[in-house]
């Protein structure tokens, strides 16, 4: 929850021109924003500051500290947060497999060391595909059934979607001409009932 909230507080920082060297370099210019960053992350102001507004150039043997303009420090911001937020969904997506994963293929066990694992030994996280039939070299009447639950789940999403959208337009006055029964997909389950 840290790493969100840090995350979402560096998104508050911001950045202006350095006006004490001709408007090369930026400043950190939320001091309660910065504040409140380092408290989170643990570490000091002038650290955080110089970690965005600045970057290292290494050249023919020599380090020469770059000053960034306040574009390049707000990117730079943002590149912290992405990879902030990236580590912490890594960790999630981590987390979830192991707790899904069966035993014998490094899942989890409980205080005796015995298998949590379900009946099945197996463990899934499933997604609901809205959009259309999957092909594969065999289908079954399980996969038929699965197929035609989501050309349901699809027409219902479609018919709201549009309809939604066409109460708009015309509650704003906007004609359109669009007939929504072309991605309609009321043929295939005709089809299929």
């Amino acid at each position: 929850m840290k790493a969100l909230c840090i995350v979402l507080q560096l998104g508050n920082l911001t950045f202006e021109p350095d006006p004490s060297v001709d408007g090369e370099g930026a400043l950190l210019v939320a001091d309660n924003e910065l504040e409140k960053v380092t408290h989170l992350m643990g570490i000091g102001q002038e650290e955080i500051k110089n970690a965005i507004t600045t970057r290292l150039v290494k050249a023919r043997g020599e380090e020469l500290v770059a000053r960034l303009t306040p574009t390049q420090s707000r990117d730079s911001c943002d590149a912290l947060a992405k990879e902030i937020y990236s580590q912490v969904v890594g960790v999630l997506v981590d987390k979830m497999n192991k707790r899904t994963c069966p035993v014998h293929l490094g899942g989890r066990a409980n205080q005796a060391g015995a298998s949590i694992a379900d009946e099945k030994d197996t463990g899934c996280i499933s997604l609901l595909d809205l959009f259309g039939f999957e092909t594969f070299d065999k289908n079954s009447f399980e996969q038929l059934c699965i197929n035609y639950a989501n050309e349901h789940l699809q027409n219902r999403y479609i018919l709201d979607n549009f309809q939604s959208v066409k109460d708009d337009y015309e509650f704003e006055g906007i004609e359109i001409d669009f007939d929504s029964s072309t991605i309609n997909n009321s043929e295939i389950l005709n089809l299929v009932e």
